[in-house]
């Protein structure tokens, strides 16, 4: 498994290192429930959710790896799956993710924390769509909408499950991001001040 240090701009982030949101108490919060690969076996558990904030949207999985799956000698067990790639179980609090078995693990790049950079964007793509081929920097600098039209990225496809069974209305992590959004425009267009701006902010983030 190759080992990757991100150093890119902090477009991609993890849930925990933004301050300005969290998942509101009312919605679903799926860090700390367990992944389960394809052949039906424990993978390990969601650590965090990393967000795009430009665009505000959940992009990826953080993924705490269950540490016997791996090499013996290595602290480092998390792995980034693309949200699309994975979807929650209709009743439990488990997280499916049929592209993971065991022998795909050592195709994924460590993740070390922290910001999440274009580079590391290809090569977790890479290992889940072309794991058996030498991995090649594309030319293109940053991630396209192409990139990410594809289904891997497809948020409706993780929370379907949820939705169709009535648990879940909307993505948590992106309304809460919108709601600020909406509240820093109106501050900015002066419509209501500073002071108002942190109540309701403190209130749509569930403090």
């Amino acid at each position: 498994m190759a080992t990757h240090r991100n150093t890119g701009a902090a477009r991609l982030a993890p849930l925990h290192d933004l301050t300005d949101f969290k998942v509101a108490k009312q919605n679903l919060d799926v860090r700390g429930w367990e992944v389960i690969g394809a052949n039906g076996k424990r993978i390990g558990v969601v650590d965090d959710l990393i967000v795009d904030r430009d665009l505000m949207k959940v992009r990826y999985l953080d993924i705490d790896v269950d540490k016997h799956l791996l090499l013996p000698d290595t602290d480092l067990r998390h792995i980034i799956l693309p949200i699309g790639a994975a979807h929650l179980d209709a009743d439990s609090d488990q997280v499916f993710a049929p592209s993971l078995t065991e022998s795909a693990l050592g195709q994924f790049p460590f993740y070390r924390g922290g910001v999440v950079d274009s580079d590391y964007e290809y090569r977790v793509m890479h290992a889940i769509t072309q794991p058996q081929e030498t991995y090649t920097a594309p030319s293109s600098a940053e991630p396209t909408d192409e990139f990410y039209g594809q289904d891997h990225f497809n948020e409706d496809r993780f929370y379907q499950n949820r939705m169709q069974s009535g648990g879940l209305g909307a993505n948590p992590v992106q309304e809460d991001i919108a709601a600020i959004e909406r509240l820093r425009q109106m501050l900015n267009e002066g419509t209501i001040t500073q002071e108002e701006f942190a109540a309701l902010k403190r209130k749509a983030i569930g403090f």
